[in-house]
Protein backbone atom coordinates (compact mmCIF):
# COMPACT_ATOMS: atom_id res chain seq x y z
CA UNK A 1 0.00 0.00 0.00
CA UNK A 2 1.25 3.46 -0.89
CA UNK A 3 -0.05 6.89 0.07
CA UNK A 4 0.93 9.91 -2.00
CA UNK A 5 0.01 13.58 -2.11
CA UNK A 6 -0.84 15.49 -5.27
CA UNK A 7 -0.92 19.24 -4.76
CA UNK A 8 -3.73 20.93 -6.66
CA UNK A 9 -2.91 24.46 -5.48
CA UNK A 10 -1.82 26.22 -2.27
CA UNK A 11 -5.20 25.55 -0.68
CA UNK A 12 -6.05 22.05 -1.84
CA UNK A 13 -4.37 18.67 -2.31
CA UNK A 14 -5.31 15.14 -3.21
CA UNK A 15 -4.17 12.23 -1.10
CA UNK A 16 -4.12 9.05 -3.18
CA UNK A 17 -4.20 5.69 -1.42
CA UNK A 18 -3.17 2.65 -3.48
CA UNK A 19 -4.61 -0.21 -1.42
CA UNK A 20 -3.35 -3.64 -2.51
CA UNK A 21 -5.27 -6.88 -2.19
CA UNK A 22 -2.54 -8.35 0.01
CA UNK A 23 -2.94 -5.42 2.45
CA UNK A 24 -6.72 -5.70 2.64
CA UNK A 25 -7.52 -9.40 2.46
CA UNK A 26 -5.84 -10.44 5.77
CA UNK A 27 -7.78 -7.75 7.63
CA UNK A 28 -11.08 -8.89 6.11
CA UNK A 29 -10.40 -12.56 6.89
CA UNK A 30 -9.46 -11.72 10.48
CA UNK A 31 -12.70 -9.81 10.91
CA UNK A 32 -14.73 -12.67 9.37
CA UNK A 33 -13.19 -15.11 11.90
CA UNK A 34 -13.93 -12.73 14.76
CA UNK A 35 -17.56 -12.34 13.71
CA UNK A 36 -18.02 -16.11 13.24
CA UNK A 37 -17.03 -16.63 16.89
CA UNK A 38 -19.64 -14.18 18.18
CA UNK A 39 -22.55 -14.31 15.72
CA UNK A 40 -25.68 -16.32 16.56
CA UNK A 41 -27.26 -18.10 13.56
CA UNK A 42 -30.31 -20.33 13.57
CA UNK A 43 -29.36 -24.02 13.72
CA UNK A 44 -25.89 -23.37 15.16
CA UNK A 45 -24.63 -22.87 18.66
CA UNK A 46 -23.29 -19.35 19.30
CA UNK A 47 -19.73 -19.10 17.99
CA UNK A 48 -19.97 -22.28 15.89
CA UNK A 49 -21.44 -20.92 12.66
CA UNK A 50 -19.49 -22.10 9.57
CA UNK A 51 -17.08 -19.47 8.26
CA UNK A 52 -18.43 -19.90 4.73
CA UNK A 53 -21.98 -19.14 5.86
CA UNK A 54 -20.84 -16.08 7.80
CA UNK A 55 -18.91 -14.93 4.73
CA UNK A 56 -21.98 -15.38 2.54
CA UNK A 57 -24.27 -13.50 4.92
CA UNK A 58 -21.98 -10.75 6.21
CA UNK A 59 -18.97 -10.76 3.91
CA UNK A 60 -19.73 -7.72 1.77
CA UNK A 61 -20.70 -5.52 4.74
CA UNK A 62 -17.52 -6.57 6.58
CA UNK A 63 -15.47 -5.86 3.46
CA UNK A 64 -17.02 -2.42 3.06
CA UNK A 65 -16.39 -1.57 6.73
CA UNK A 66 -12.77 -2.70 6.56
CA UNK A 67 -12.12 -0.70 3.38
CA UNK A 68 -13.57 2.40 5.01
CA UNK A 69 -11.57 1.85 8.18
CA UNK A 70 -8.27 1.34 6.36
CA UNK A 71 -8.79 4.32 4.05
CA UNK A 72 -9.73 6.70 6.87
CA UNK A 73 -6.93 5.46 9.11
CA UNK A 74 -4.36 5.90 6.37
CA UNK A 75 -5.41 9.38 5.27
CA UNK A 76 -5.45 10.66 8.86
CA UNK A 77 -2.10 9.03 9.58
CA UNK A 78 -0.66 10.67 6.47
CA UNK A 79 -1.94 14.10 7.53
CA UNK A 80 -0.52 13.66 11.03
CA UNK A 81 2.87 12.27 9.99
CA UNK A 82 3.37 15.02 7.41
CA UNK A 83 2.10 17.71 9.82
CA UNK A 84 -0.35 19.07 7.27
CA UNK A 85 -2.31 22.08 8.54
CA UNK A 86 -5.73 21.24 7.15
CA UNK A 87 -9.23 22.67 7.32
CA UNK A 88 -12.09 20.37 8.32
CA UNK A 89 -11.66 16.65 7.55
CA UNK A 90 -10.56 14.93 4.34
CA UNK A 91 -13.43 14.07 1.99
CA UNK A 92 -13.60 11.52 -0.83
CA UNK A 93 -12.94 12.93 -4.29
CA UNK A 94 -15.98 12.97 -6.54
CA UNK A 95 -16.91 10.15 -8.91
CA UNK A 96 -15.45 7.24 -6.90
CA UNK A 97 -16.97 3.93 -5.89
CA UNK A 98 -16.13 1.40 -3.19
CA UNK A 99 -17.97 -1.46 -4.89
CA UNK A 100 -16.12 -4.73 -4.40
CA UNK A 101 -17.24 -8.31 -3.86
CA UNK A 102 -16.11 -10.46 -0.92
CA UNK A 103 -15.43 -13.29 -3.37
CA UNK A 104 -13.38 -11.12 -5.66
CA UNK A 105 -11.20 -8.83 -3.55
CA UNK A 106 -8.79 -6.82 -5.63
CA UNK A 107 -6.62 -3.72 -5.53
CA UNK A 108 -8.25 -0.37 -4.84
CA UNK A 109 -7.08 3.12 -5.73
CA UNK A 110 -8.90 5.81 -3.75
CA UNK A 111 -8.47 9.59 -3.58
CA UNK A 112 -9.27 12.03 -0.77
CA UNK A 113 -9.40 15.79 -1.09
CA UNK A 114 -7.95 17.93 1.69
CA UNK A 115 -8.20 21.67 2.24
CA UNK A 116 -5.13 23.47 3.53
CA UNK A 117 -5.26 26.25 6.11
CA UNK A 118 -4.06 29.41 4.36
CA UNK A 119 -1.03 31.46 5.30
CA UNK A 120 -1.72 35.04 6.37
CA UNK A 121 -0.04 38.03 7.98
CA UNK A 122 -1.04 39.76 11.22
CA UNK A 123 1.08 42.82 10.53
CA UNK A 124 -2.10 44.91 10.56
CA UNK A 125 -2.00 44.79 14.36
CA UNK A 126 1.33 46.64 14.35
CA UNK A 127 0.22 49.34 11.92
CA UNK A 128 -3.48 49.88 12.72
CA UNK A 129 -4.78 53.35 13.53
CA UNK A 130 -5.62 53.97 17.20
CA UNK A 131 -8.90 52.56 18.51
CA UNK A 132 -11.13 54.56 20.85
CA UNK A 133 -11.49 53.16 24.35
CA UNK A 134 -14.39 55.08 25.83
CA UNK A 135 -14.66 55.89 29.53
CA UNK A 136 -18.15 56.75 30.75
CA UNK A 137 -18.17 59.54 33.29
CA UNK A 138 -19.73 58.61 36.65
CA UNK A 139 -21.66 61.70 37.76
CA UNK A 140 -22.89 62.73 41.19
CA UNK A 141 -26.43 62.37 39.87
CA UNK A 142 -25.74 58.72 39.12
CA UNK A 143 -24.43 58.21 42.64
CA UNK A 144 -27.48 59.97 44.13
CA UNK A 145 -29.83 57.76 42.12
CA UNK A 146 -28.02 54.60 43.14
CA UNK A 147 -28.00 55.61 46.81
CA UNK A 148 -31.76 56.28 46.57
CA UNK A 149 -32.29 52.90 44.95
CA UNK A 150 -30.47 51.07 47.76
CA UNK A 151 -32.33 53.08 50.42
CA UNK A 152 -35.67 52.22 48.80
CA UNK A 153 -34.74 48.54 48.70
CA UNK A 154 -34.45 48.63 52.49
CA UNK A 155 -37.35 51.02 52.97
CA UNK A 156 -39.61 51.17 56.02
CA UNK A 157 -43.35 51.51 55.58
CA UNK A 158 -46.08 53.63 57.08
CA UNK A 159 -49.82 53.73 56.50
CA UNK A 160 -51.01 57.35 56.39
CA UNK A 161 -54.55 58.65 56.10
CA UNK A 162 -54.02 60.89 53.04
CA UNK A 163 -52.67 59.99 49.58
CA UNK A 164 -49.40 61.27 48.08
CA UNK A 165 -47.76 60.84 44.66
CA UNK A 166 -45.54 57.82 45.45
CA UNK A 167 -48.03 55.82 47.51
CA UNK A 168 -49.47 52.35 46.92
CA UNK A 169 -53.26 52.22 47.18
CA UNK A 170 -55.23 49.14 48.19
CA UNK A 171 -58.57 49.40 46.41
CA UNK A 172 -61.78 47.39 46.49
CA UNK A 173 -63.22 47.41 42.97
CA UNK A 174 -66.81 46.39 42.33
CA UNK A 175 -68.50 46.34 38.93
CA UNK A 176 -71.89 48.10 38.78
CA UNK A 177 -74.88 47.60 36.53
CA UNK A 178 -76.78 50.33 34.65
CA UNK A 179 -78.72 51.19 37.83
CA UNK A 180 -75.56 51.77 39.85
CA UNK A 181 -75.86 48.67 42.03
CA UNK A 182 -73.50 45.72 42.27
CA UNK A 183 -73.66 43.72 39.03
CA UNK A 184 -74.58 40.10 39.63
CA UNK A 185 -71.66 37.94 38.52
CA UNK A 186 -69.61 41.04 37.81
CA UNK A 187 -66.05 41.86 38.81
CA UNK A 188 -65.48 42.11 42.55
CA UNK A 189 -61.84 42.23 43.56
CA UNK A 190 -59.10 43.94 45.57
CA UNK A 191 -56.01 45.40 43.94
CA UNK A 192 -52.85 47.23 44.99
CA UNK A 193 -52.13 50.08 42.59
CA UNK A 194 -49.33 52.66 42.41
CA UNK A 195 -50.56 56.25 42.29
CA UNK A 196 -47.98 56.68 39.52
CA UNK A 197 -50.18 54.43 37.31
CA UNK A 198 -53.10 56.87 37.50
CA UNK A 199 -53.50 58.97 34.35
CA UNK A 200 -52.50 62.63 34.88
CA UNK A 201 -56.04 63.91 34.37
CA UNK A 202 -57.29 61.66 37.21
CA UNK A 203 -54.46 62.32 39.72
CA UNK A 204 -56.28 65.12 41.59
CA UNK A 205 -59.24 62.84 42.31
CA UNK A 206 -57.00 60.13 43.78
CA UNK A 207 -54.82 62.55 45.76
CA UNK A 208 -57.92 63.89 47.50
CA UNK A 209 -58.96 60.47 48.82
CA UNK A 210 -58.96 59.43 52.46
CA UNK A 211 -59.24 55.89 53.78
CA UNK A 212 -62.65 54.33 53.15
CA UNK A 213 -63.59 57.01 50.60
CA UNK A 214 -65.47 55.66 47.57
CA UNK A 215 -66.22 56.97 44.11
CA UNK A 216 -67.60 55.67 40.82
CA UNK A 217 -65.68 55.59 37.56
CA UNK A 218 -64.53 53.62 34.54
CA UNK A 219 -61.49 51.62 35.64
CA UNK A 220 -60.37 51.24 32.02
CA UNK A 221 -60.01 55.04 31.74
CA UNK A 222 -58.49 55.75 35.14
CA UNK A 223 -55.14 54.03 34.76
CA UNK A 224 -52.28 54.32 32.29
CA UNK A 225 -52.65 50.79 30.95
CA UNK A 226 -54.40 49.28 27.93
CA UNK A 227 -57.70 47.46 28.41
CA UNK A 228 -56.10 44.02 28.66
CA UNK A 229 -53.49 45.28 31.11
CA UNK A 230 -56.15 46.78 33.41
CA UNK A 231 -58.26 43.60 33.24
CA UNK A 232 -55.31 41.31 34.00
CA UNK A 233 -53.32 43.30 36.56
CA UNK A 234 -55.93 45.48 38.28
CA UNK A 235 -59.24 43.64 37.92
CA UNK A 236 -57.46 40.27 38.31
CA UNK A 237 -59.32 38.73 35.36
CA UNK A 238 -57.73 35.35 34.66
CA UNK A 239 -59.66 34.59 31.48
CA UNK A 240 -59.30 37.49 29.06
CA UNK A 241 -61.81 35.90 26.69
CA UNK A 242 -64.51 37.31 29.04
CA UNK A 243 -63.17 40.86 28.66
CA UNK A 244 -65.97 41.99 26.32
CA UNK A 245 -68.59 41.12 28.92
CA UNK A 246 -67.10 43.51 31.52
CA UNK A 247 -68.84 46.89 31.74
CA UNK A 248 -67.42 50.38 32.20
CA UNK A 249 -68.93 51.37 35.51
CA UNK A 250 -67.24 50.55 38.83
CA UNK A 251 -67.25 51.50 42.48
CA UNK A 252 -63.77 52.00 43.91
CA UNK A 253 -63.14 52.13 47.67
CA UNK A 254 -59.80 53.10 49.20
CA UNK A 255 -59.06 50.50 51.89
CA UNK A 256 -55.47 51.36 52.74
CA UNK A 257 -52.50 53.57 51.86
CA UNK A 258 -48.93 52.23 51.94
CA UNK A 259 -46.01 54.62 51.81
CA UNK A 260 -42.40 53.46 51.44
CA UNK A 261 -39.89 55.66 53.23
CA UNK A 262 -36.25 55.33 52.14
CA UNK A 263 -34.11 53.83 54.88
CA UNK A 264 -32.19 56.22 57.09
CA UNK A 265 -28.43 56.20 56.57
CA UNK A 266 -27.63 54.68 59.94
CA UNK A 267 -25.72 51.69 61.28
CA UNK A 268 -28.72 49.36 60.89
CA UNK A 269 -29.06 50.27 57.21
CA UNK A 270 -25.37 49.76 56.40
CA UNK A 271 -25.40 46.40 58.19
CA UNK A 272 -28.47 45.18 56.27
CA UNK A 273 -27.39 46.55 52.91
CA UNK A 274 -23.69 45.69 52.87
CA UNK A 275 -23.02 43.19 55.67
CA UNK A 276 -20.22 42.98 58.20
CA UNK A 277 -17.40 43.89 55.82
CA UNK A 278 -19.24 46.43 53.69
CA UNK A 279 -19.60 50.20 53.74
CA UNK A 280 -20.03 51.83 57.15
CA UNK A 281 -20.79 55.40 56.02
CA UNK A 282 -22.42 57.31 53.19
CA UNK A 283 -19.04 58.44 51.87
CA UNK A 284 -17.74 54.86 51.82
CA UNK A 285 -20.98 53.66 50.19
CA UNK A 286 -20.72 56.30 47.46
CA UNK A 287 -17.08 55.41 46.86
CA UNK A 288 -17.97 51.71 46.49
CA UNK A 289 -20.86 52.56 44.17
CA UNK A 290 -18.55 54.68 42.04
CA UNK A 291 -16.12 51.77 41.72
CA UNK A 292 -18.95 49.38 40.84
CA UNK A 293 -20.27 51.76 38.20
CA UNK A 294 -16.76 52.28 36.81
CA UNK A 295 -16.36 48.51 36.47
CA UNK A 296 -19.81 48.10 34.94
CA UNK A 297 -19.31 50.91 32.44
CA UNK A 298 -15.82 49.63 31.60
CA UNK A 299 -17.40 46.30 30.68
CA UNK A 300 -19.92 48.04 28.43
CA UNK A 301 -17.32 50.16 26.65
CA UNK A 302 -15.06 47.13 26.32
CA UNK A 303 -17.80 45.34 24.37
CA UNK A 304 -17.76 48.23 21.89
CA UNK A 305 -13.95 48.17 21.72
CA UNK A 306 -13.92 44.42 21.09
CA UNK A 307 -16.48 44.86 18.30
CA UNK A 308 -14.33 47.60 16.73
CA UNK A 309 -11.20 45.44 16.98
CA UNK A 310 -13.01 42.48 15.42
CA UNK A 311 -14.32 44.64 12.60
CA UNK A 312 -10.90 46.17 11.96
CA UNK A 313 -9.16 42.79 11.85
CA UNK A 314 -11.77 41.16 9.62
CA UNK A 315 -11.61 44.07 7.17
CA UNK A 316 -7.80 44.19 7.03
CA UNK A 317 -6.55 40.64 7.60
CA UNK A 318 -7.78 39.01 4.43
CA UNK A 319 -6.85 35.64 2.99
CA UNK A 320 -8.43 33.10 0.63
CA UNK A 321 -10.12 29.86 1.63
CA UNK A 322 -10.53 26.62 -0.38
CA UNK A 323 -14.16 27.48 -1.05
CA UNK A 324 -15.09 24.61 -3.40
CA UNK A 325 -13.62 22.08 -0.95
CA UNK A 326 -15.41 23.63 2.03
CA UNK A 327 -18.76 23.75 0.24
CA UNK A 328 -18.48 20.04 -0.60
CA UNK A 329 -17.42 19.29 2.96
CA UNK A 330 -20.48 21.13 4.32
CA UNK A 331 -22.78 19.20 2.01
CA UNK A 332 -21.28 15.81 2.88
CA UNK A 333 -21.16 16.39 6.64
CA UNK A 334 -24.49 18.12 7.23
CA UNK A 335 -26.90 15.99 9.25
CA UNK A 336 -29.79 17.27 7.16
CA UNK A 337 -29.84 17.43 3.39
CA UNK A 338 -28.92 20.89 2.11
CA UNK A 339 -29.15 22.26 -1.40
CA UNK A 340 -26.37 23.97 -3.31
CA UNK A 341 -28.42 27.18 -3.13
CA UNK A 342 -28.61 27.00 0.67
CA UNK A 343 -24.86 26.44 0.88
CA UNK A 344 -24.17 29.42 -1.39
CA UNK A 345 -26.44 31.66 0.67
CA UNK A 346 -24.97 30.61 4.04
CA UNK A 347 -21.34 30.30 3.00
CA UNK A 348 -20.31 33.97 3.53
CA UNK A 349 -21.26 33.73 7.22
CA UNK A 350 -19.53 30.35 7.57
CA UNK A 351 -16.40 31.68 5.86
CA UNK A 352 -16.29 34.74 8.09
CA UNK A 353 -16.54 32.59 11.23
CA UNK A 354 -13.85 30.24 9.92
CA UNK A 355 -11.48 33.10 9.12
CA UNK A 356 -11.90 34.46 12.64
CA UNK A 357 -11.29 31.00 14.12
CA UNK A 358 -8.07 30.70 12.13
CA UNK A 359 -6.88 34.11 13.32
CA UNK A 360 -7.65 33.43 17.00
CA UNK A 361 -6.23 29.90 16.80
CA UNK A 362 -2.97 31.26 15.40
CA UNK A 363 -2.70 33.92 18.12
CA UNK A 364 -3.46 31.32 20.81
CA UNK A 365 -0.87 28.94 19.37
CA UNK A 366 1.87 31.54 18.96
CA UNK A 367 1.28 33.02 22.42
CA UNK A 368 0.92 29.60 24.06
CA UNK A 369 -2.50 30.49 25.43
CA UNK A 370 -4.26 27.75 27.34
CA UNK A 371 -7.06 27.50 29.88
CA UNK A 372 -6.30 25.82 33.21
CA UNK A 373 -8.79 24.12 35.50
CA UNK A 374 -8.11 26.83 38.07
CA UNK A 375 -9.04 29.53 35.55
CA UNK A 376 -12.25 27.69 34.72
CA UNK A 377 -13.24 27.44 38.38
CA UNK A 378 -12.42 31.09 39.03
CA UNK A 379 -14.46 32.20 36.01
CA UNK A 380 -17.47 30.12 37.04
CA UNK A 381 -17.19 31.41 40.60
CA UNK A 382 -17.02 35.02 39.40
CA UNK A 383 -20.03 34.56 37.12
CA UNK A 384 -21.99 33.01 40.00
CA UNK A 385 -21.21 35.89 42.37
CA UNK A 386 -22.01 38.50 39.69
CA UNK A 387 -25.36 36.83 39.08
CA UNK A 388 -26.17 36.91 42.79
CA UNK A 389 -25.12 40.56 43.00
CA UNK A 390 -27.47 41.38 40.11
CA UNK A 391 -30.31 40.00 42.26
CA UNK A 392 -29.23 42.20 45.16
CA UNK A 393 -27.81 39.25 47.13
CA UNK A 394 -24.47 39.94 48.75
CA UNK A 395 -24.59 38.02 52.03
CA UNK A 396 -24.50 34.39 50.97
CA UNK A 397 -22.67 31.36 52.26
CA UNK A 398 -19.31 30.45 50.75
CA UNK A 399 -20.20 26.74 50.93
CA UNK A 400 -23.35 27.32 48.88
CA UNK A 401 -21.41 29.21 46.20
CA UNK A 402 -18.74 26.50 46.06
CA UNK A 403 -21.40 23.79 45.71
CA UNK A 404 -23.00 25.65 42.82
CA UNK A 405 -19.61 26.13 41.14
CA UNK A 406 -18.87 22.41 41.29
CA UNK A 407 -22.31 21.64 39.84
CA UNK A 408 -21.67 24.01 36.92
CA UNK A 409 -18.28 22.41 36.26
CA UNK A 410 -20.03 19.08 35.60
CA UNK A 411 -22.04 20.65 32.77
CA UNK A 412 -19.90 19.91 29.70
CA UNK A 413 -21.60 22.47 27.45
CA UNK A 414 -21.29 25.20 30.09
CA UNK A 415 -17.61 24.34 30.63
CA UNK A 416 -16.96 24.43 26.86
CA UNK A 417 -18.55 27.87 26.50
CA UNK A 418 -16.68 29.16 29.55
CA UNK A 419 -13.41 27.74 28.18
CA UNK A 420 -13.95 29.49 24.83
CA UNK A 421 -14.86 32.72 26.60
CA UNK A 422 -11.64 32.69 28.64
CA UNK A 423 -9.58 31.96 25.52
CA UNK A 424 -11.33 34.77 23.63
CA UNK A 425 -10.57 37.13 26.52
CA UNK A 426 -6.89 36.21 26.31
CA UNK A 427 -6.81 36.70 22.55
CA UNK A 428 -8.47 40.10 22.77
CA UNK A 429 -6.19 41.01 25.67
CA UNK A 430 -3.24 40.30 23.39
CA UNK A 431 -4.79 42.29 20.53
CA UNK A 432 -5.43 45.28 22.83
CA UNK A 433 -1.77 45.18 23.79
CA UNK A 434 -0.68 45.23 20.15
CA UNK A 435 -2.78 48.16 18.95
CA UNK A 436 -2.91 51.76 20.17
CA UNK A 437 -5.86 52.66 22.41
CA UNK A 438 -7.03 56.24 22.81
CA UNK A 439 -9.06 56.90 25.97
CA UNK A 440 -12.11 59.07 25.32
CA UNK A 441 -14.26 60.47 28.14
CA UNK A 442 -17.95 60.32 27.25
CA UNK A 443 -21.31 60.80 28.97
CA UNK A 444 -23.60 57.82 29.45
CA UNK A 445 -26.26 59.46 27.26
CA UNK A 446 -23.81 60.04 24.41
CA UNK A 447 -22.45 56.51 24.69
CA UNK A 448 -25.95 54.96 24.63
CA UNK A 449 -26.83 57.08 21.60
CA UNK A 450 -23.66 55.98 19.81
CA UNK A 451 -24.34 52.30 20.53
CA UNK A 452 -27.95 52.62 19.37
CA UNK A 453 -26.88 54.19 16.07
CA UNK A 454 -24.23 51.49 15.58
CA UNK A 455 -26.84 48.76 16.18
CA UNK A 456 -29.28 50.39 13.79
CA UNK A 457 -26.60 50.60 11.11
CA UNK A 458 -25.68 46.94 11.67
CA UNK A 459 -29.33 45.81 11.48
CA UNK A 460 -29.85 47.79 8.29
CA UNK A 461 -27.09 45.87 6.48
Amino acid sequence: MTVTQEKVNDLKSKVVIDLKKEDLEPKVNAELKRVSKTVSLKGFRPGNAPLGLVKKMYGNSILFEEINKVLNDEVHKFVEENQLNILAQPIPAEGQSLKMDINNIGDLNFTFEIGHAPEFSLSYLDNAAAFNKYKIEVTETMLDEEVDRVRKRFAKYEYPEAVEEKDILTLSIEELDANGVAKQGGVNTTASVLVELVKPENKTQFLSLKKQDSFEGNVFELFDRDREGVAKHILNVADLSTLDSIGDKFKLTLNNITRALPADLNEEFFQKAFGENGAKSEAEMRDNIRKDLDNYFDGRTDVLLVNDLYKGIMENVDFPLPEDFLKRWIKLNNEQEVTDEQIENDFPVFAKQLRWQLITARISREQNFEVTNQELEEKVRLQTIQQLYSYGLKNFGEDWVEGFVQKQLKDKEYVRKTHDQILDDKVFGYIKGKVSLLEQLISLEAFNDMVQKANEASNAQ
